[in-house]
């Protein structure tokens, strides 16, 4: 079932990503925020690059102990299974993507890489900019 659903979401970021072709550089700029990194590239063409990212933890949890009782000939029986204890954990995620603009500054195409890309639903949490080269 998790493998199904990282399908999708990466489908729908793949559709995402692809419906911002042929737009206007400067209205991604607008939409994705003015936190990028713009590159010259050759025959006139620019990459535009934002970096999502987040962090957080997911809160430890415990199973509760069980107590099962039963009858025998022998008398009454208990059993104790005690509950098991999951620490937090901590998790990062990110997505580079980038957009490659045309000398007109419409979208040509675009690229992304990350361990978070598939799980992001576009603007509307922080964008950090990207690292330099």
């Amino acid at each position: 079932m998790t493998v199904l659903a990282a399908c999708v979401t990466t489908e729908r970021f793949e559709r995402m990503m692809g419906g911002y072709l042929g737009v206007p550089i400067s209205e991604l700029q607008q939409h994705f925020g003015y936190n990028y990194i713009e590159r010259q590239l050759a025959e006139g063409n620019r990459a535009y690059t934002w970096v999502w990212k987040e962090k957080g933890v997911f809160p430890g949890h415990e199973t509760p102990t069980t107590i099962q009782t039963y009858s025998s000939d022998k008398g009454q029986h208990v059993i104790v299974i005690p509950g098991t204890y999951f620490p937090p954990s901590v998790y990062h995620t990110s997505c580079e993507f980038s957009f490659i603009a045309d000398k007109s500054g419409k979208t040509v195409s675009w690229r992304a890489h990350g361990n978070g890309c598939a799980y992001y639903s576009g603007p509307g949490r922080i964008l950090a900019p990207a690292g330099r080269p």
